[in-house]
């Protein structure tokens, strides 16, 4: 079964990636509901591109 193994209950951060097709920018946010891959992000802040979503993750939360 995929996803099971140690640490499969722990909580996990989702996050999304948006990257512009333009200069190659990449942001990291936090996943938000209603985000898949492709889908448009807001404007790339360095050349004005329109960003799109190219990576959803989990990521197991920093040790305290």
């Amino acid at each position: 079964m995929m996803g099971a193994g140690v640490g499969a209950n722990q909580k996990q951060i989702i996050y999304t990636i948006e990257e512009c097709p333009k200069c190659g920018l990449k942001n990291k946010r936090l996943f938000t509901q209603g985000d898949f891959i492709i889908k448009e992000a807001g404007k790339c802040p360095r050349c004005s591109t329109v960003m799109s979503i190219s990576a959803i993750y989990a990521e197991a939360p920093p040790k305290s």
